[in-house]
């Protein structure tokens, strides 16, 4: 009789989940068709319970939206745990981000690394050589690398890809020392004019993709995004309070 009620409890919990998932995959079913019709241009990435009852969650690219179940609402902002402390949607955000970051690969970044070059952890940062916040990091670019944190560098030319700072940008991947070359021009100083193949338009492509607004935009190997300056002591300090990404 045990074994009967045993069995008996496992069938039940097994067509639980069975009809929670096919419920699931209608409701989303029925929001991507939904969405079809109002909003044929919005691609979507997925869709999903988000942690709010009756709400779903919908990523765009690396963009997060709220829709309502019949989909004719779509909220826009940021769901705070106030138990926890934790702005949920930031978090979840910046993860979704970090991971199209991370698809570029280091070789197509100009990185600055530790004297043995073995820095395990890092920070990403959009970049361009004539702004001013950009150049105070750079300033501090040393205190970053000896406390064992790469800076990887990622290029955004403000003005367009056909100003002066996206040619500078351009002499900057060109040249035979690339972070010799970057310090020069966030100094002031003049880089030899170059040409050459470069991943500036990619890392442009990228910029939009995860709602660039400003630079620095400085992403922390653990997904914390961090619009604009902070200075070096703050960044060491958050870093090693962390844990990256892909280990936790």
């Amino acid at each position: 009789m045990k074994l009967f009620n045993l069995l008996g409890s496992a069938l039940l919990i097994l067509v639980s989940s069975v009809v929670s998932a096919q419920t699931e995959d209608s409701a989303e079913q029925q929001l991507r068709a939904a969405l079809a019709e109002i909003a044929p241009d919005l691609p979507i990435t997925s869709i999903s319970e988000s942690v709010l009852p009756g709400i779903y969650e919908l990523v765009s690219d690396a963009q997060i939206y709220y829709l309502s179940p019949d989909a004719r609402f779509m909220l826009e902002g940021s769901i705070i745990d106030l138990q926890n402390k934790v702005n949920v949607s930031e978090q979840r955000r910046g993860g979704l981000q970090l991971a199209l970051i991370d698809k570029m690969p280091e070789d197509q970044m100009v990185v600055f690394n530790n004297e043995a070059g073995d820095a395990d952890r890092w920070i990403t940062v959009f970049t361009d050589t004539d702004c001013g916040f950009c150049q105070k990091l750079h300033q501090e670019i040393n205190a970053i690398t000896d406390a064992d944190i790469r800076v990887r560098y990622l290029m955004f030319p403000r003005a367009g890809m056909q100003s002066a700072s996206a040619s500078e940008l351009e002499s900057v991947w060109c040249a035979a020392d690339q972070q010799e070359a970057m310090t020069i021009a966030k100094t002031g100083g003049r880089v030899e004019d170059a040409t050459c193949e470069n991943p500036i338009q990619s890392h442009v492509n990228l910029a939009t993709q995860v709602g660039l607004r400003g630079t620095p935009l400085i992403y922390l190997d653990d997904g914390t995004k961090i619009p604009g300056y902070r200075p070096a002591a703050e960044l060491i300090r958050m870093i090693n309070s962390s844990e990256p990404l892909a280990s936790k």
